[in-house]
């Protein structure tokens, strides 16, 4: 049995192309012609971010609402339109190897999990309210306290906070970590565009990360220059404990 399963040949390798036209029968098996398969690819660019940002309820909310950043839901939902791009997250094991408990033979070991830090750059509009909240999101997961404590939050920034004795100290994580969600659909997501109450997401087939315990760790620099006129973004690397994905089988018939 063995010999059959792991012998020369073994497993099949099956066809070694497809027809480019119309489906073809080898074997026994239906194979699809290629437009059938290479006509169903993911398109990139169909995506949709989700900081869950509120009006107030939780402590960071309550502090960001309180320097005019999300006290306007209308607003709150722009930030997430303003993700230009964005990195599904990945996942990777470290290893352990164990040498010589069979002789000749070197093998490796999963030991843990980790996820590495993900990236979406942003859009930043012509209020810096986007540059803004992530400042601010990182003032207060490490805010910073003069000698009488803490300095209070301001609409117009913390320019009080220029003396050389003020330092900083870091809140407790619960304070500041977040869920952000990134769902992927595709561009037929409205079946029927013309009805602006069809084509919903959730009618769709798609995937939504779930991104646990989210943070910003770094706000890239970003660069401005004379020589030309860009649209400026800045790129916001997120740690996270954890991710889970949530399949949506969708509704629609995408044959």
């Amino acid at each position: 049995m063995a010999n059959e399963t792991f012998g020369a040949g073994k497993p099949e390798i099956g066809p070694l192309y497809v027809k480019m036209t119309t489906p073809r029968t080898d074997g026994g098996v239906e194979l699809p012609g290629a437009l059938d398969i290479f006509g169903k690819l993911s398109i990139s660019s169909q995506f949709k971010v989700a900081l869950h940002l509120t009006t107030g309820g939780d402590p960071l909310m309550t502090y960001l609402n309180s320097l005019e950043l999300t006290n306007d839901a209308t607003k709150n939902e722009l930030y997430n339109f303003y993700c230009a791009e964005a990195s599904l997250p990945g996942a990777t094991f470290e290893s352990a190897t164990e040498i010589g408990s069979r002789q000749g033979v070197v093998e490796t070991f999963p030991t843990r999990r980790v996820y590495p830090d993900f990236t979406m750059t942003f859009y930043v509009d012509n209020d810096y309210r986007l540059i803004r909240l992530f400042e601010e999101w990182m003032n207060y997961i490490n805010p910073l306290y003069t000698s009488g404590g803490q300095l209070a939050g301001s609409p117009i920034g913390q320019g009080q906070g220029k003396d050389n004795t003020n330092f900083f100290r870091f809140k407790y994580p619960d304070t500041y970590r977040r869920v952000i969600s990134i769902v992927k659909f595709e561009r037929n997501f409205l079946k029927d565009p013309q009805f602006s109450d069809r084509g919903q997401v959730g009618n769709v087939p798609s995937l939504t990360y779930r991104m646990i315990d989210a943070y910003p760790t770094n706000i890239t620099a970003i660069p401005l220059s004379y020589e030309g006129s860009t649209i400026t973004k800045t790129t916001v690397s997120f740690a996270y404990t954890r991710y889970v994905i949530e399949r949506n089988r969708g509704t629609q018939d995408l044959n």
